[in-house]
Formats: structure tokens, sequence, C-alpha cells
């Protein structure tokens, strides 16, 4: 199959690589030597999942540029969804949750990557290391990895840097809200379902004060994850300080209802389109 011209929206398939990474993590999930495993198996990764997007010819003609996106000295593979139509576009970061999220959500970000470009905006959805680097530890090296991503994107020729905004979910919803706090040039945050991983979320809301930014919480109120509570902490941080929120509780869908694979289940996304096209404009 020939790649996608430009100017057509980056259709990408996940259902091999689904299949492909959910027997690394039910290797991972699993007692003993399996960890020793899925860690040497981690590293090939990022190459076999963008081989099998190239093969099924679903990234666009320049992704093996996209693909060499260097983090910490490591490749680390992407998916960008470039809208119709001649740019600058404006654009949306996406960082995922953790490991676990595949076995809800399919391919990193996949599904929505596809549907953000759909609907006019050049999606970009950087991909960390699942397994070396999924411990609260390691959240400050997360963040680092999202603000250089943010760099890139504002770079490409087909973005317009000054409509740029950083959606997350779960672990990266608590990375876009920090994302949001280092940097003062984005134009929108869109937080789903965060985790409330300590320290980091304390001082986050803490700091609530130095935020510019326009926020949208999304958040079940069947999650649980905790975070219907995180979601009613900072929004409360958020009025207290005055500053741009919107806020929505669904009746249904748990924790991973922004990452579903089924895209019947998306009723959320009239609203983040809302969101985005009234910020982004």
């Amino acid at each position: 199959m020939s790649p996608v011209p430009p100017g057509s929206p980056a259709w990408i398939s996940v259902r091999k690589v689904t299949l492909l990474t959910q027997v690394r993590l039910e290797e991972i999930e699993g007692r003993g030597p399996a960890i020793a495993h899925t860690n040497r198996m981690s590293s090939l990764l990022p190459a076999i999942l963008l081989a099998l997007l190239v093969v099924q010819g679903c990234v666009i003609p320049s992704a093996r540029d996209h693909g060499g996106f260097i983090v910490d000295g490591e490749k680390a593979n992407a998916l960008l969804c470039r809208p119709e139509g001649k740019g600058p576009f404006p654009a949306v970061v996406y960082s995922h949750g953790r490991a676990t999220d595949l076995q809800a959500g399919g391919l990193r970000g996949g599904p929505l990557c596809q549907k953000l470009a759909t609907d006019g905006f050049l999606a970009f959805a950087p991909t960390r290391d699942f397994y070396s680097r999924a411990g609260r530890v390691n959240i400050p090296i997360n963040l680092a990895e999202l603000l250089q991503a943010l760099d890139y994107v504002k770079a490409l020729p087909d973005v317009d840097p000054s409509r740029v905004a950083v959606m997350g979910h779960s672990r990266g919803g608590l990375l876009t809200l920090m994302a949001g706090l280092k940097r003062k040039d984005l134009k929108a945050l869109v937080i789903t379902a965060p985790a409330e991983i300590g320290p980091y979320f304390s001082r986050a809301v803490a700091s609530i004060a130095s935020l510019n930014t326009p926020v949208l919480l999304l958040v079940a109120v069947d999650d649980d994850r905790g975070s219907l509570g995180a979601v009613n902490v900072l929004d409360d941080a958020l009025r207290k300080h005055g500053k741009d929120v919107r806020t929505i509780r669904y009746e249904g869908g748990g924790h991973y209802l922004f990452i579903s694979r089924t895209r019947v289940e998306w009723y959320w996304w009239d609203d983040l389109r809302t969101f985005l096209r009234e910020k982004l404009r």
C-alpha cells in the first residue's frame, strides 16, 4: 500500500500494533523473570511499531523524519496526524498514560490522533518508554520529554506555533498540567482523568496561581482510579484563583472513557472539539 499523499489525513491503523503490545503487557504483569524479557523487547518496540505503520501505508510520507524524534539519546516513536488542506494548522500534543492504558486505548493515542486531524488539528503523540519509565521517580524525565516534544511541534512548518495545546490522560494528564505551569506559550490544556501522583500533583495544585492557560477538565464520575477526586481538587484550586477552567463530569465510562477504541463511546468528543476550536481559533 502506498503512503498517504500530502493533504490527506494520516489514518493510522492500530489493530495489529495493539495485538503486539498486548503480549508484552501480559508478560510484564506476570511474575519473575518476564520483566527482564519485556525490558529487552521495549527497546525494540518503537522501531517495530513504526515499521508496522509504514508497511500498512498509514504514516504520512515524512514519517521517517518524525520517527527520528530524539529523547534522552533514544529514538522515540511518535504518531503525527495531519489534517486535509493547507497549513499552518493549530496543533495538539498528546501525552499518554501508563502501560496498562494500552489495553483499553490501543496504540498510545492512535484513534484520538486520527479524530483530531479530521477536525482540523495537527496531532502529535510522542511515546514514552512504558516499562523503564513508569515509576513516579521518572515524572521529571517524562515532563522534560513532553516539553521537548512541544518545541519540536512548534517548529514544524505545518504548525502555527501560536496555536498549540496540550492534552493528556491519567499520568499524561498530570504531565499536561505540569507543562502548563512551565510554559507560557500554550493556548489550552486538556486534562482527562488525571493521575494524583505524589508529590507532583499536590505541588502542581499549590502552584496554580501562576497558570495563565485555559483548562478543560474531563472525568467520569465512576472513575475507579481516583481521578474524580483529583479533578475536584484541581477545579477548586483553579476557580479559587480565578482561572479560565471548564470542568465536565460524565455519568459513565470509567477511567478509560477518554481513550476507548470504540468511537461510539466518545460522547464527550463534542465538548473537546468546542473547547479546542474556541481556544485555538
